[in-house]
């Protein structure tokens, strides 16, 4: 590379949380749905309908719409260079890590996030706030493989020093 070419930024990997998070909105979306289902036959007059299908609409707007296009829209990049979250109600939030700022890597994980081979990911930074990558799958092979990204990284910097 020549020092008039620009150091181009490398994707590494996108990743969401894991897909147990839309378990609940599911549920809540299939007992919206039986409660239409249940009750609408038993109404006899149209205001009565109109006012079941209106609610029965907001809930699953707030249970399962919501939940899934914040699960859908929030992710978390992994590059060359940085880390960057997305978070938000659209993702359009953003937090970056620049991997010459992280020092270290832990991961903490609850029982059913065990069982499900999740957790969260906690990258130290040098100065500032930890980034937490919230239920990542997979986590423990991915803090191993972002701890020696790490070592290797260091070492390569060291050599040019």
């Amino acid at each position: 590379m020549s020092a008039s070419q620009p150091f181009e930024e490398q994707s590494f990997v996108v990743l969401r949380r894991h897909g147990a998070a839309l378990i609940y909105p599911v549920i809540f979306l299939s007992l919206d749905a039986a409660l239409f289902f249940f009750l609408d036959w038993r109404l006899t007059e149209i205001w009565q309908h109109q006012l079941l299908l209106g609610v029965v609409l907001v809930i699953g707007l707030l249970l399962w719409f919501i939940p899934s296009l914040k699960f859908f829209t929030n992710r978390y990049e992994l590059t060359s260079t940085r880390v960057v979250a997305h978070s938000g109600l659209f993702g359009t939030k953003t937090e970056e890590a620049a991997w010459g700022e992280v020092t270290g890597v832990s991961i903490s994980r609850g029982v059913s996030a065990w069982f499900q081979g999740a957790g969260d990911i906690r990258l130290h930074r040098e100065f500032g706030q930890d980034l937490v990558l919230i239920r990542v799958p997979r986590a423990k092979k991915l803090s191993k493989e972002i701890e020696q990204f790490l070592a290797k990284r260091s070492r390569t910097s060291g050599m040019r020093k």
